[in-house]
C-alpha cells in the first residue's frame, strides 16, 4: 500500500502534493477544500511547484523577456522577434506555405523564394518574348529580389535581425531598379539582347540566368528568414550595416557619376576618369561587392549553425566571381579596350588606375586589382 502511494505520489495528477503524507519543500501544506479560497486564486490550480508559499506566482515575479533587448533568459531572441514584452506567437508561414506546404520554415523559405523567383522570371520572359523587347528585363529582377525578400519575411518570425537584412536587400533593390529603368528609357534598349530576344529559347536561358542570380545573391537574407530563433542584434550586426551603407553610398554615387559624364555633349565618345573613376575603373562593381559583403555579415551575425554560415557565403562569393571574372568586368574592359586601346591617355589611365578596388588619393600608381 505504501509503495502504491509513493508511486500515485510520484506520477499521478498534479505529481507534486498529490499524496496527502507526502509534503513539497519549501511550502507550506495545502488548504483544506473547506477553506475559502485566497482573493486572485482561480479553481483547478495545480500544486504550486511553481509558486511561493503555495500561492499562485505573483506578477511581479513571473518570467518575463528582456523588454530592453527583447531576449528571453537564454538570451535568445523570443520567436516572435518583438521586445515588447507581450506573449510569443508562433511563427507564420502563410505566404510560404501556399508554395511549399508542410514543411520546416527554412525549408519554406528557400524553397518558396526560389519557385516565386522563377515563376516572376517566366512570366516576364513570356511577355519579352512575345513582344520581342528587353525592356521588362531588370524590371523583373528587380521585382523577384523585393517580392522573394518581403515574402519569406512575411512568412517568418520577423525579429529585429530579419526586419534589418530584408530591408538591406529592398533598399539596394529599389536603388538598382531606379537606375537600371532610367537607363533603359534613356538609351532605349540593352544591346546585349539585340540578338537573343528573337529567339524565344534562347531568351529564356538569359531569363533563368537571372533568376539563379537573384536567388544565390539574396541567399543571406532567406537564410536569416528561414530561422526559427536567433540571437538579438549586436556588435557584428551594426559594423556589417555600415559596411552595406559604405558599399551602397559609393555604388550611387559611381552611377551618379557616369550618368552626368555621359549626359555632357562635351563628353561625347570618352572615357570616364574623373570622380571615383579615377580611383578605380569600375568603382560601381567595388561597391556591389561591398554592399553584399554586408548582408553576408548580418547572417553570420546571427550565430546560426555551420550550414546558414556557410551557405550566407555563397552570396558575396558569387557576386564578385560574377562581376569579375564573367559578366561584368571583363565584357566591359573588352570593349574599352576595342574603342579606345589605340589612344595614349587611355592606355596611361588603365595602367595607373586599378582595376576595381579604389587607389587612395596620394599613393601614386597602383598595380590593377
Amino acid at each position: 500500500i505504501r509503495g502504491m502511494r509513493a508511486l500515485f505520489s510520484l506520477l499521478g495528477p498534479g505529481a507534486s502534493g498529490f499524496g496527502r503524507d507526502r509534503k513539497p519543500a519549501r511550502q507550506e501544506p495545502r488548504s483544506r477544500p473547506s477553506s475559502p479560497r485566497r482573493p486572485g486564486s482561480s479553481p483547478g490550480s495545480s500544486s504550486a511547484s511553481f509558486s511561493l508559499g503555495g500561492r499562485s506566482p505573483s506578477p511581479a515575479f513571473a518570467r518575463r523577456p528582456n523588454r530592453a533587448r527583447g531576449r528571453d533568459d537564454a538570451g535568445r531572441t523570443a520567436v516572435s522577434g518583438r521586445s515588447s514584452g507581450l506573449p510569443v506567437r508562433p511563427p507564420s508561414s502563410v505566404s510560404m506555405n501556399a508554395l511549399i506546404p508542410n514543411q520546416p520554415l527554412m525549408a519554406q523559405s528557400l524553397g518558396g523564394a526560389f519557385v516565386l523567383d522563377m515563376a516572376i522570371q517566366l512570366v516576364g520572359w513570356a511577355a519579352a518574348a512575345t513582344l520581342q523587347t528587353e525592356k521588362f528585363y531588370d524590371l523583373f529582377g528587380s521585382l523577384a529580389f523585393a517580392s522573394t525578400a518581403i515574402t519569406s519575411f512575411v512568412s517568418s518570425p520577423q525579429a529585429p535581425r530579419q526586419a534589418l537584412i530584408t530591408g538591406m536587400v529592398c533598399a539596394w533593390t529599389a536603388r538598382l531598379g531606379a537606375f537600371l529603368a532610367r537607363r533603359v528609357l534613356r538609351d532605349g534598349g540593352d544591346s546585349r539582347f539585340d540578338e537573343v530576344k528573337r529567339r524565344p529559347g534562347m531568351f529564356l536561358v538569359y531569363w533563368l540566368m537571372q533568376g539563379a542570380w537573384v536567388w544565390v545573391t539574396a541567399l543571406p537574407c532567406f537564410l536569416i528568414n528561414g530561422l526559427t530563433s536567433q540571437s538579438g542584434l549586436h556588435a557584428g550586426d551594426y559594423v556589417s550595416l555600415a559596411l552595406w551603407l559604405f558599399g551602397i553610398a559609393f555604388e550611387t554615387a559611381a552611377d551618379v557619376q557616369k550618368s552626368a559624364f555621359k549626359a555632357a555633349p562635351a563628353n561625347r565618345g570618352r572615357f570616364i576618369d574623373v570622380g571615383l573613376w579615377s580611383v578605380s575603373r569600375h568603382p560601381n562593381y567595388f561597391g556591389e561587392i561591398l554592399v553584399w559583403l554586408g548582408v553576408c555579415g548580418v547572417a553570420l551575425s546571427a550565430n546560426a549553425s555551420v550550414g546558414v554560415s556557410v551557405a550566407a557565403l555563397a552570396s558575396p562569393a558569387f557576386v564578385t566571381l560574377l562581376l569579375t571574372k564573367v559578366s561584368g568586368i571583363p565584357i566591359l574592359e573588352k570593349s574599352a579596350d576595342e574603342r579606345w586601346g589605340s589612344e595614349a591617355k587611355y592606355q596611361e589611365y588603365k595602367r595607373n588606375t586599378p582595376c576595381l578596388v579604389p587607389r587612395l588619393p596620394g599613393l601614386g600608381s597602383a598595380k590593377a586589382v
